[in-house]
């Protein structure tokens, strides 16, 4: 395994899905939709009218359970022709409720990973959704005392990675960011110069899904753990 060619000493982490699961607990969610609107329209349709409402709701409202408790509940109002029964409504609302208070599952390696890490790199997690889900999660995953800093970033587009480095002093051609996503850890933190280390997720959310940049600044692992063989 190669290492990294240029020396650092700040690291951008993201969370979910690369310091412990996330995707799963939506996909979840997602079924337990398609079946309580099972009478009204068969499992394709309601995934895919699900979709469209998240696509359509996330530049106005961002990311998080709360986007998804509206995207579900126009998805429902669309199904059901324009009006939403109450007990449909309360169903949807369980379902995020249940989803937005999962209990956080660390990936196996990162606690041990992080601590060695934090010992000779300033890392900032740098996160994107629900300013107090995204936080929560990180209080319950007992990682933070490894952190310097945690970044609940509102989208991580180019501008985003920009600003961040910014914000701590970095070159964006020193960046390395670390993460599980293609759309959002990987190919804009290429873009603007910097190095990004991809550790695939088995579950990929259709959001995020996005080619591969054909760069020597991509790095991929197999686990978190491998970090260290790095870095």
């Amino acid at each position: 395994m190669q290492q990294l060619s240029r020396p650092t000493k700040t690291i951008f982490i993201d969370a979910d899905d690369t310091l412990w699961e996330n995707e799963q607990f939506f996909r979840d969610a997602e079924a337990l939709f398609a079946q309580l609107l099972a009478p009204h329209a068969d499992p394709a349709a309601i995934q895919r009218m699900l979709w469209e409402k998240q696509e359509e709701n996330i530049p106005l409202y961002g990311y998080g359970s709360k986007t998804y408790l509206i995207g579900m509940t126009d998805a429902a109002m669309d199904l059901c022709g324009g009006s939403l029964p109450a007990d449909l409504y309360y169903g949807i609302k369980k379902i995020i409720q249940e989803l937005a208070f999962h209990k956080v599952t660390v990936f196996e390696g990162v606690r041990e990973t992080l601590e060695a890490l934090s010992k000779r790199y300033r890392l900032i997690l740098a996160t994107k959704g629900d300013s107090i889900e995204q936080l929560s999660k990180v209080r319950q995953s007992g990682l933070e005392e490894y952190f310097f800093s945690c970044e609940v970033m509102k989208g991580k587009d180019e501008q985003d990675y920009i600003d961040l480095c910014t914000k701590y002093g970095v070159e964006p051609k020193d960046m390395v960011m670390v993460g599980n996503s293609v759309r959002s850890d990987i190919a804009p933190v290429v873009a603007i110069g910097g190095k990004a280390i991809f550790i695939p997720h088995e579950i990929v959310w259709v959001h995020e899904i996005a080619p591969m940049p054909q760069s020597e600044n991509v790095t991929e692992i197999k686990s978190f753990a491998h970090l260290l063989d790095i870095l």
